[in-house]
């Protein structure tokens, strides 16, 4: 592990000497991160949530899910309009007006990708059709491999994880996840909560468009709702498992090197409490020192205290909430 450490800060230490090639190679992830997600997405839609003829639809709430609804509204006075074009050309042109508030509010590298992360999603969901007609036969209600509890399950693990990857990148897929991403960022929270509140108004609002249509069959409405709740809650799951940018942990170090504070502070823009103590079997002193980080910089932070005090004893403690000043990297 110590070779691979060392390998590690010989190549950041040469980054750091040519900027040019770090900005390359890191706009170079954050495109191949971008495309991956906008792939994944489209695949899940397309195989898991997009139904064949006769099945239950699963509503995925975001832009996705309005452009469902829209469909839905559309099928009232048309029944033989495709639902993967609908789909499609309401996804980007719902989440143009979406990244001119991103582009603002968040940040211009944040929302060019999110741009080209929206555009190949928009591609992939009118091509993917043409190509997983057979897995959607296969995952029919009554077909012998799970029908729509699979697909609730897959759909929400695809687009989670895509999200998810979207948001380690620091872009997003577009649509609710940019309004998620930026109140996370204001609130110092996960974001998670955020997209499954705000899809809950558009899993509703199709349930009550199936009702409307069909007012003799209410229980496939409630059970589209509730199948799109499970959906939602599988697809959070993945996303804040994965996106671990907004989570905090609490550290306790204990030390008798008065220069860890010192050492800290200069290495992460983190404050930190420090009382004294005494050991209990050593009768020493020692030092106590209370800090807040993200939990991406926990390896980095006792990594550092090790090599200022070999016999530091450091504590980890998950967070759901900080309050107060905490300082994070803003998005470009």
């Amino acid at each position: 592990m110590r070779k691979i450490d060392k390998f590690k800060q010989k190549i950041n230490n040469s980054l750091y000497d040519h900027f040019v090639l770090k900005q390359i190679l890191t706009y170079s992830k954050t495109a191949i991160l971008c495309i991956v997600s906008g792939i994944l997405f489209a695949f899940g839609f397309s195989c898991f949530i997009s139904p064949v003829e006769g099945d239950l639809a699963i509503v995925t709430g975001g832009v996705s899910g309005i452009s469902q609804n829209i469909y839905f509204i559309i099928s009232f006075f048309n029944d033989h309009i495709s639902l993967s074009d609908v789909t499609s050309i309401a996804y980007f042109a719902i989440n143009v007006p979406i990244l001119i508030f991103a582009f603002f509010k968040i940040g211009k590298k944040f929302a060019i990708f999110t741009l080209v992360n929206v555009l190949v999603s928009s591609i992939f969901i009118r091509l993917f059709p043409l190509w997983v007609t057979p897995i959607q036969e296969l995952l029919k209600s009554d077909n012998v491999y799970g029908g729509i509890i699979t697909r609730i399950i897959f759909g929400g693990l695809f687009t989670g994880v895509s999200s998810a990857l979207a948001f380690r990148a620091e872009i997003s897929c577009g649509g609710i996840d940019v309004f998620s991403y930026y109140f996370s960022l204001r609130k110092s929270t996960s974001v998670g909560k955020y997209t499954i509140t705000i899809n809950m108004f558009i899993i509703i609002l199709y349930a009550i468009l199936s009702i409307v249509k069909t007012p003799s069959e209410w229980g496939k409405g409630l059970l589209i709702a509730l199948f799109a709740f499970s959906y939602q809650f599988i697809c959070s799951l993945a996303i804040d498992m994965i996106n671990v940018r907004n989570k905090k942990v609490q550290l306790q170090i204990i030390t008798r090197n008065e220069h860890m504070p010192k050492v800290l502070i200069a290495n992460f823009p983190h404050g930190s409490t420090v009382i004294n103590g005494k050991g209990t079997y050593s009768g020493k002193d020692t030092f106590i020192i209370y800090t807040v980080i993200s939990s991406t910089e926990v390896k980095a932070v006792t990594r550092l205290c090790r090599r200022v005090d070999e016999h530091v004893f450091i504590s980890i403690i998950p967070l759901n909430q900080v309050y107060g000043n905490f300082f994070i990297k803003p998005v470009e």
